[in-house]
């Protein structure tokens, strides 16, 4: 599943930078941090929407710190996908 949200997440988050933005993609993923693509509070917070809708869970702005590359975030944002998938399935039962 964390390749899923690294794919999402990229593709987020290119759709937020300018143009003449450099393309990011799985590799780049493990050494750019949300700090060196210089997103203002308002793009960090379209970003955390957006992948809210995209994944259909509740995102804290906490959640992006900064200083995280991209693929940490990507786990992260797995990691608490899955918490989610499994507390409905105890919650089904």
């Amino acid at each position: 599943m964390t390749s899923q949200v690294t794919s999402l997440l990229l593709d987020t988050i290119q759709a937020l930078l300018p143009v003449n933005a450099p393309r990011l993609d799985a590799e780049s993923a493990h050494v750019v941090t949300l700090q060196s693509l210089n997103l203002d509070s308002l793009d960090t917070l379209k970003l955390a929407m957006d992948l809210e809708e995209a994944l259909d869970m509740d995102i804290e702005i906490v959640n992006f710190p900064e200083t995280l590359t991209l693929a940490e975030l990507a786990d992260r944002l797995s990691a608490m996908r899955e918490r989610k998938v499994r507390r409905a399935l105890l919650n089904a039962v």
